[in-house]
């Protein structure tokens, strides 16, 4: 059984999404980050790489950086720039080069996480998920998502492919890359979480350690909550899940042009085959691409 959940996001308006659209977190350094949100007031990276608007050289451990995240993201709201929505499912699809990957937006058991239902493949880093998990709490949010996969389901396929033939999408824009990122509102929400019900594993792809600070997360919320349900929103962390045949996966190592990096001679089923024996990938053997976008949506805890 996988339990996903419809979440309240803020999204961004229509107006500020095309500047809002940023490379992930750690795809990019504070300068290369600070260089793409130059002139942008409303570039997502202001959130995630909160450096890049305080001086050069600031200790990325800092609380500064974590007090700058957090005004950032209350101005962003006060401003206009992302917007709360009632709770829902999106479909999310992104296309580079002629290749296209469509999948769930939706909240994922921090429970199944931690038992094992969704797998990993890849060790964390206790520095990282402890600079991540202080972000999020300092944001009251998780502003990325983790990027997972599923066995191709026919069902869940009907559904996705249903809300996608509904018409324009909410979100329709090109990053700097010349990757284009799609979102739909999903329909049919309890058929969705039905079909995925019936699913056994989910399989991490990429965000290892956002994973585990939605864990750590979970852990200090509880902690902080005397009257702890299990219903409550830090229960679940943002994802996106797609099938497992669309998925690609590139060599980790590469210096030259981004569109011409080879694949990688592991797929995506020598991955669940390893995550279904509680194997580990070795170091700096993936690299999933196309990256999925930053600011489209964040998960409110």
């Amino acid at each position: 059984m996988s339990k996903v959940i419809p979440f309240r996001a803020l999204l961004p308006s229509a107006d500020a999404v095309q500047e809002m659209i940023s490379p992930p977190y750690d795809v990019v350094t504070s300068e290369e980050a600070r260089a793409l949100a130059s002139g942008k007031s409303a570039s997502f990276l202001h959130i995630t790489k909160a450096e890049i608007d305080l001086e050069p050289g600031v200790d990325e451990l800092s609380d500064e950086i974590y007090s700058k995240a957090a005004q950032n993201l209350a101005d962003f709201r006060e401003n206009g720039f992302l917007v709360e929505n009632d709770p829902a499912y999106y479909i999310y699809r992104v296309e580079q080069d002629g290749h296209v990957q469509t999948g769930l937006v939706a909240g994922a058991s921090v429970d199944e996480y931690d038992n094992g239902l969704i797998k990993k493949h890849e060790k964390t880093r206790g520095n990282k998920v402890e600079e991540r998990t202080r972000y999020s709490m300092a944001l009251g949010a998780h502003a990325e998502p983790v990027m997972l996969v599923h066995r191709r389901s026919e069902p869940i396929s009907h559904l996705i492919n249903d809300t996608e033939a509904r018409g324009d999408a909410m979100f329709d824009v090109v990053d700097h890359n010349g990757v284009r990122h799609q979102l739909w509102k999903g329909r049919n929400m309890f058929a969705l979480q039905k079909a995925f019900e019936g699913l056994g594993a989910l399989y991490i792809a990429d965000g290892h350690h956002r994973s585990e600070c939605a864990s750590r997360v979970r852990k200090q919320m509880m902690k902080d909550n005397p009257n702890h349900t299990g219903n409550e929103a830090y229960n679940y962390f943002p994802v996106v899940i797609f099938p497992d045949d669309e998925v690609r996966i590139f060599q980790y190592d590469w210096d030259g042009a981004p569109g011409e990096r080879p694949l990688s001679k592991y797929t995506m089923a020598d991955v669940m085959k390893l995550s279904d024996e509680n194997g580990v990938m070795p170091p700096k053997s993936t690299w999933f691409a196309p990256k999925l976008g930053s600011g489209l949506y964040v998960y409110l805890f």
